[in-house]
């Protein structure tokens, strides 16, 4: 199987900016560090992530342990569900045309499958069905029907104490109707970003709102390197009191 060009981040990455999406995969050293604060947030998102696995208990873990797994995970999970033998699978991949996604948790009831997306914020966001969305299209056109697709995100009413109760902790929105709208535009915004790949240098594309909307990106210090640092763009705070909760668990 080939390799992939575009997985889900680097899609939301393209549609965000494509000169992000083009220093990204061409650029990469020009990247800024890290800062303790994000590299906290990936580590609790991956913990949302485990806790929400117990929504659907005794699946198989098909997580990817680097990236040169991707393609073999992608065969694994499809014969895997070929023949039948799990019916709830976390951390699977697909793969269609070039394009890669590994979702949360897919389960299976009645044979049908149904599609699962874990977020670790109190609520859904237009950022949110975009990456369904993508995933979707990737899922589908790979091959396999999806009867529905859910979003899992923390329920802003949770009481943060204690052990949690996990029924209450999660909420599962369907967002299947707006994800299916936007089918033709994830067709039409991959190829634009797989047609920027190809350019022998980043697109010009001037600083602006895109850089920190919906995600600050990692290459404002090299974008931003001419425009005096008091103007740069300032992080956001995020939810204290759910990251303390975490931090418990």
């Amino acid at each position: 199987m080939e390799k992939h060009i575009l997985s889900k981040s680097t899609f939301i990455r393209g549609n965000q900016c494509l000169k992000s999406l083009y220093l990204h995969k061409k650029r990469p050293f020009l990247r800024d560090r890290l800062s303790p604060e994000q590299l906290a947030k990936f580590k609790r998102g991956h913990r949302v992530g485990d806790l929400a696995q117990q929504l659907f208990p005794g699946g198989i873990d098909m997580k990817p342990k680097s990236p040169s797994q991707y393609q073999k995970r992608v065969l694994e999970v499809g014969h895997i569900i070929s023949t039948k033998t799990h019916n709830v699978i976390y951390e699977a991949s697909f793969q269609f045309d070039q394009l890669l996604v590994v979702l949360d948790i897919i389960v299976k009831e009645n044979e049908e499958w149904t599609a699962y997306e874990v977020k670790s914020s109190l609520g859904i966001s237009d950022t949110y069905i975009l990456d369904a969305a993508f995933q979707y299209y990737v899922i589908t056109n790979s091959g396999l029907k999806l009867k529905d697709f859910f979003l899992i995100h923390i329920n802003p009413s949770y009481e943060f104490r204690g052990f949690p109760e996990i029924e209450k902790l999660f909420v599962k929105v369907s967002v299947l109707e707006e994800v299916l709208k936007l089918q033709d535009f994830i067709k039409e915004q991959s190829i634009k970003s797989k047609k920027t790949l190809k350019l022998e240098k980043s697109p010009p594309i001037e600083p602006g709102s895109q850089c920190t909307k919906p995600y600050p990106c990692d290459f404002i210090g090299h974008c931003w390197k001419k425009i005096p640092k008091s103007q740069w763009p300032q992080p956001k705070a995020g939810n204290e009191k759910f990251y303390d909760f975490l931090k418990m668990l």
